[in-house]
């Protein structure tokens, strides 16, 4: 009994010594996985690593490991960083051996979502005075700013098209920019815009008196632009019942298609030198920002891919 409780003893010393030796392997592979990551990636940062393979040691004699994950922050990605690359890697097949030989290794599978921040957007596109938010429609994103107009303050709104472009870019457009007023009308500027009267503003208006102002048969609800929008000016009195002030009328009239909303046009690209075939894919919109699947298969890092 004390010959096998003395075995147990020592073998149970023996083993934590082997995990300890393991743990400590794992750790220093991690670390220099992160190095040979941020330079592949040309990062900013080290990223973090993290080996999830048990035993390592015995793994890593075998050269391969199962498992490891890897969040990398803040990647250059054009005018704006991407906040978060965030995946998992299957099936890493070492090449070289540690722990002074190690040339890399082959990532067989790369899964995992790519990152834009609402907050990092926002601030790219701060000095247009308008914001990007999710909309109500699924991986939908809207456009949405304040515009003053004659001493009152209006809303921009408008539509962000969200598509990608190639297998590392994600590229962002704004298009049907208009001023809203909240309950009174929506005034569209540029070519084939126009005056639309909110249905409580467009009931109060008189179809006779405004037929008579505007020299054209209209609908209150549905007013065409430019001479329309002038005789609405010039008889204050059609617009009254409504309790729109005719000098935010004549405000409208200088307004022209937002230009920070129009032109606002922009992309996020990952490197095109990326090693091995990683691509984005499919597109998603949460309520902090824009995610995009990552992919990837024989992806080779620190070392050209093996035939």
């Amino acid at each position: 009994m004390r010959r096998t409780a003395k075995t147990a003893v020592a073998l149970g010393v023996v083993l934590a010594f082997l995990a300890l030796g393991d743990r400590w392997a794992v750790l220093y592979a991690e670390n220099l996985a992160a190095q040979k990551v941020q330079d592949a990636l040309k990062l900013r940062a080290e990223p973090e690593v993290h080996i999830d393979s048990f035993p390592f040691l015995g793994q890593l004699a075998a050269g391969h490991l199962d498992h490891v994950e890897v969040n990398v922050p803040d990647v250059p990605a054009g005018r704006v960083s991407v906040a978060q690359v965030k995946g998992t890697v299957d099936d890493i097949r070492i090449v070289g051996s540690l722990p002074t030989s190690v040339k890399g290794a082959v990532l067989s599978r790369v899964r995992g979502d790519v990152f834009l921040d609402f907050d990092d957007l926002n601030r790219e596109v701060g000095a247009s005075q308008v914001r990007l938010v999710p909309g109500r429609q699924k991986n939908s994103v809207l456009v949405k700013g304040d515009l003053p107009v004659a001493g009152k303050q209006a809303e921009i709104r408008a539509r962000a098209h969200l598509r990608r472009t190639g297998d590392h870019g994600l590229a962002l457009t704004v298009a049907g920019a208009r001023v809203v007023v909240p309950g009174l009308l929506t005034y569209t500027p540029g070519e084939g815009g126009g005056l639309q009267l909110a249905t409580p503003a467009a009931g109060k208006v008189d179809e006779r008196d405004l037929q008579q102002a505007t020299g054209q048969r209209l609908l209150p609800g549905q007013l065409m632009k430019g001479r329309a929008l002038d005789a609405l000016a010039e008889h204050p009195s059609v617009l009254e019942p409504t309790g729109i002030d005719p000098s935010f009328i004549r405000g409208l009239q200088k307004v022209r298609e937002p230009k920070a909303a129009k032109d606002m046009e922009f992309s996020a690209r990952l490197p095109d030198d990326l090693p091995g075939d990683l691509r984005l894919r499919g597109i998603s919109v949460t309520k902090d920002g824009i995610r995009a699947k990552l992919t990837g298969a024989d992806v080779p890092l620190g070392t050209r891919r093996r035939t």
